[in-house]
């Protein structure tokens, strides 16, 4: 119980089967011309093994696959390192060169901005965060930051003077057969923060669209979620992305989605990792929010958008 109060701790033990848990740090230049994501983390499964995964608004994709008892993690605060990489939610340090893949360098992270927390409602999921036998855990370890210092990756570099970060991370079983997950900072006009997760959820021999996101902008924390009466209003899947509408009692969220150029990562089934995804860090994201007068809260473009659009998501409307 006292880790499910802190989401951005390693919630599993190694002795665990079928499971898994990651964290998903991404990371954009001083222009905001590119980006670059981590994702170390864990497979506790047929073939159990740490791994760093690697992607570029470039769309080249690495995984990077290490013995299991090269990963080691704090328990009572996010820092977990694997082989000689480190990382956590103050910064991140790469030493790994083999198989024809080199990446080097120290990234430190400034000014953190966690997501909002207290006993009842530990993160993103709330008080989901407690329901027990969920597939899949979903948590935001910070909303937005300052990211400084440099990486070189296979003989690119990448500079953070003045770059922009952001952590969320997942656990459990397995991801859902189908999503659509979306996250953006900044905006072209505001220094806003918004990620949004919409996915078939089984649980107890059921289904049910889950909702988990947040808009973060200068003076408050917007939360969408299941738990807060969101529902899905309407969804279309096209060849070039997505519309999205959510709506509760008091705002309705309005995404349009255009996917970019994407870069094949692997996601968990049982613990494996195993399952072929897609993602883009390149995408245009426009996000509106209105309150129920239909009064615009919040409006804006972002041309430098994560975007995961996997499996039947029309069955998301459902």
């Amino acid at each position: 119980m006292a880790r499910l109060n802190n989401p951005p701790v390693f919630q599993g033990n190694l002795k665990k089967r079928s499971y898994f848990e990651g964290w998903y740090i991404k990371c954009l230049v001083d222009d905001l011309s590119s980006s670059i994501a981590f994702i170390p983390g864990v497979s506790l499964g047929e073939d159990s093994h740490a791994f760093i995964q690697v992607n570029t608004s470039g769309h080249n994709t690495q995984y990077l696959k290490f013995p299991i008892s090269d990963f080691h993690y704090e328990k009572d605060h996010f820092a977990a390192a694997v082989g000689n990489n480190f990382f956590s939610d103050r910064g991140l340090r790469l030493n790994y060169e083999k198989d024809g893949m080199s990446m080097h360098g120290e990234l430190v992270f400034d000014d953190p901005h966690p997501f909002p927390s207290h006993f009842m409602s530990p993160g993103i999921m709330g008080p989901f965060t407690y329901v027990p036998f969920m597939e899949c855990y979903h948590g935001v370890v910070s909303m937005r930051h300052h990211v400084r210092g440099a990486l070189t990756i296979n003989g690119e570099e990448y500079g953070f003077e003045n770059g922009i970060g952001y952590i969320e991370k997942d656990w459990g079983r397995s991801f859902p057969s189908s999503w659509i997950w979306t996250q953006a900072n900044p905006f072209q006009g505001s220094d806003a923060s918004f990620m949004l997760s919409v996915a078939k959820i089984p649980w107890m021999g059921m289904h049910f669209t889950g909702i988990a996101g947040f808009l973060n902008t200068d003076d408050r924390v917007y939360r969408f979620s299941t738990y807060l009466g969101y529902t899905v209003k309407q969804l279309t899947q096209h060849d070039w992305g997505v519309d999205v509408v959510i709506q509760n009692r008091k705002h309705m969220l309005r995404l349009h989605a255009e996917l970019g150029d994407g870069g094949g990562l692997i996601a968990p089934v049982k613990g494996d990792m195993k399952r072929q995804m897609k993602e883009s860090l390149n995408s245009t994201l426009h996000v509106e929010l209105k309150d129920k007068n239909g009064q615009i809260l919040f409006n804006d473009t972002s041309h430098i958008a994560g975007l995961e659009v996997s499996g039947n998501v029309e069955k998301l409307k459902k």
